[in-house]
C-alpha cells in the first residue's frame, strides 16, 4: 500500500474487489468494516456502488482505508505500507491506525515510515542509513542505545513540542541536518 492511493473511477464495491474479484457483498463489507470505512460508505448517495470522483468524494484518509479493505480482502500473507498514514488528517489517521491493527492479525507488516512515532509498537525496526541497515531492534532498546534512531526521535520530538512540521517529507537530523527523504 502506497501513500498515496489512487482509487479507480469505478464503484466503492468495485475499488474494495480488486483485492479480491470473487469476493461476496458480505465479504466487501466485513473488509470495509474492519478498515473503519462501512459506515463512512454506507453515507454516500449510492453506497458501495457510488462512483469515485463522481459520487463517491473521498478524502486522502478515507482512500487509505479503502486501500486496506482491499489489502484485507486479499487476505495476503505479507503487506507493505509505504507511509500508510502520510496524507491523513489527525482523524483519519486514528481511524487508519485501528484498521492497521486489522490487517497485521497473522501478516507481516513491513512498514516504511519517516514519523517514528507510528512504528514504536513494532517486534522489529531497522534504521537504514545511505541504504544500510545501521541498528535494529525495538524502540525502547534503539532509544537506550543512542545511536541515530535516538537522534532522529529526539528531533521529531523537539518538531512536535515546538509546532513545527516535516516539510517535503524530509527527515531531519538533531542538527538539522537532511537525513532521509
Amino acid at each position: 500500500m502506497f501513500q498515496d492511493v489512487q482509487l479507480l473511477g469505478m464503484s466503492v464495491r468495485e475499488n474494495i474487489r480488486l483485492g479480491r474479484p470473487d469476493a461476496t457483498d458480505a465479504e466487501v463489507q466485513a473488509a470495509a468494516g474492519a478498515a473503519q470505512i462501512h459506515r463512512r460508505i454506507t453515507e454516500l448517495p449510492d453506497g458501495y456502488d457510488s462512483i469515485v470522483g463522481i459520487t463517491a468524494l473521498l478524502s486522502g484518509g478515507e482512500a487509505q482505508r479503502i486501500s486496506i479493505a482491499r489489502a484485507l480482502l486479499a487476505d495476503t500473507p505479507i503487506v507493505v505500507l509505504d507511509e500508510a498514514t502520510a496524507f491523513a488528517d489527525p482523524e483519519s489517521e486514528a481511524a487508519i491506525q485501528d484498521a492497521l491493527s486489522s490487517l497485521v492479525a497473522g501478516r507481516t507488516l513491513l512498514v516504511v515510515a519517516h514519523r517514528l512515532w507510528t512504528v514504536v509498537g513494532a517486534d522489529q525496526i531497522a534504521v537504514i542509513d545511505r541504504g544500510r541497515v545501521v541498528e535494529r531492534g525495538r524502540h525502547a532498546d534503539l532509544l537506550a542505545e543512542g545511536g541515530l534512531y535516538r537522534r532522529l526521535w529526539d528531533a521529531q520530538e523537539w518538531r512536535t513540542r515546538t509546532g513545527s512540521e516535516e516539510t517535503g517529507g524530509l527527515v531531519l537530523g538533531p542538527e538539522g541536518g537532511q537525513v532521509s527523504k
